[in-house]
């Protein structure tokens, strides 16, 4: 830290004895501490020799990371500007600027706190890296937009990782987020379509087919089933069976049709803990499916266990 002398004047006390501290980037007046300027860049020259050389002396920094709560705060005018004005419009931008560092101190605290349960949403569910950053990127806007003030914040993170993962095309099903964050499905949904409606993002309907994969490996059903469970559900499509109802539903039902119809034993209840429906709507959607595809009870084969 050093004591330097300029012609600039300390806009509380009208001293011009300053501390820099360069390390912090900080200017500091000697008389009664005000933080002159707390971002301060050092524009000293750097000698760089090779590439290792470059990587650790570049100033370029990482590659930004809407993970991370950092770089947020804002200055309000500059201190050139200020010192231009009156003394009494100098107290009230050194007052709105000091507020200015509170709001940005609470989105910064609300960043930290929130993204970390974020993470550990996104980890519970194996979601990829890009697919966490997406969802931490939307729940920046949400708080920057205030849509995090008294709401429930939990509800958001939940809310914005299902976002996520929809506009990435990763299966997840609110079952298993509102698993992952011990919350109650029907809330995230609700917090979702306000979300989505409050930062208008266009949002596409999940297609079935995406679900079969994974609804039958968790089930242990062999490829000939997963194939015929999606010809089944491009039937349905074309028959326009499938508007206004649950993709996983509807994969769950061509996946239990198509375990009959190749006499794989294989439990409704089973069946509906996988895809996270209720068995009621399974045996539902499997009559008005036989019934819309034509599939007679004569077709259907009598079960035989899985290997």
């Amino acid at each position: 830290m050093t004591v330097e002398t300029t012609n600039q004047e300390c806009p509380e006390c009208g001293d011009s004895k300053f501390f820099a501290n360069r390390e912090k980037g900080e200017v500091i007046c000697k008389k009664c501490g005000f933080v002159i300027e707390d971002s301060m860049v050092d524009f000293g020259r750097q000698r760089i020799c090779d590439d290792e050389d470059f990587m650790k002396k570049s100033r370029s920094g990482a590659p930004y990371d809407p993970r991370v709560a950092a770089g947020l705060r804002t200055e309000v005018g500059n201190n050139s500007d200020l010192k231009k004005l009156s003394k009494k419009t100098r107290r009230v931008m050194n007052r709105i600027r000091k507020k200015n560092r509170w709001t940005s101190s609470a989105l910064e605290h609300n960043l930290n706190t929130n993204l970390a349960n974020l993470k550990i949403i996104a980890s519970h569910l194996k979601m990829p890296d890009n697919i966490e950053k997406e969802a931490a990127r939307i729940y920046r806007e949400c708080a920057e937009k205030g849509i995090t003030r008294a709401r429930a914040n939990d509800s958001i993170i939940a809310a914005v990782v299902y976002l996520a993962s929809k506009l990435h095309g990763i299966p997840k099903t609110l079952n298993e987020v509102a698993e992952a964050s011990k919350l109650d499905k029907f809330d995230i949904a609700r917090t979702y379509k306000m979300v989505i409606r409050r930062l208008g993002i266009e949002v596409y309907n999940s297609n079935p087919v995406d679900f079969v994969g994974r609804f039958g490996s968790e089930l242990k059903l062999d490829a000939k089933a997963q194939t015929k469970a999606v010809e089944l559900l491009e039937k349905i499509q074309k028959k326009g069976f499938d508007s206004g109802k649950s993709p996983t539903s509807l994969a769950a039902t061509t996946l239990y049709i198509s375990a009959l119809m190749n006499g794989v034993k294989v439990t409704q209840k089973a069946i509906a803990e996988t895809s996270g429906i209720t068995e009621t709507t399974l045996r539902q959607r499997t009559k008005e499916m036989l019934k819309k595809l034509g599939i007679k009870k004569s077709e259907l084969k009598k079960k035989k266990k899985k290997k």
